[in-house]
């Protein structure tokens, strides 16, 4: 079967096209990230607490834009395999706010250097330039949507 018309049309849809990046980003993020047996999704609350210190999963919710069963499960194995802790809420004691253990604290140079290095290479040949223009035209486009993007 010839798909070459179908990838024509797609190819030219924006959706398809950011669509296909976050997949082939996540791709490379899950490799970078094997040695220290983080998923994606868990990084995303490593880079939250390690700017915040605390939130609750509500929170977490908020900024990785999933719904509070995924995370229950994915808090559950953050603190099975030691990257995170609950701390119950001493107003509200149904309630619980996510922390750091030590191990969580002390990865953050180390997991965001490897990162670092393993993207460089993708992007090298992207110019720093073009680099955050497409970075302020994505910011852009999720706002048109809806989403918030805090601006600098």
């Amino acid at each position: 079967m010839d798909f070459g018309k179908a990838l024509f049309h797609l190819n030219n849809n924006l959706g398809y096209n950011l669509y296909r990046a976050y997949l082939l980003f996540h791709r490379e993020l899950i490799r970078a990230l094997k040695g220290y047996q983080v998923t994606p999704e868990q990084w995303q609350v490593l880079i939250i607490l390690w700017n915040h210190g605390s939130v609750t999963p509500t929170e977490i919710s908020g900024v990785t834009l999933q719904d509070l069963p995924s995370i229950s499960r994915m808090l559950v194995r953050m603190e099975k395999n030691g990257w995170i802790q609950r701390v119950v809420n001493k107003e509200d004691g149904r309630s619980f706010h996510v922390v750091l253990t030590e191990k969580g604290r002390k990865s953050k140079n180390e997991m965001i250097i490897k990162l670092d290095n393993h993207f460089a290479g993708y992007l090298q040949e992207v110019p720093r330039v073009l680099h955050d223009e497409i970075r302020s035209e994505l910011q852009n486009l999720r706002a048109h949507l809806g989403d918030y993007t805090p601006k600098k």
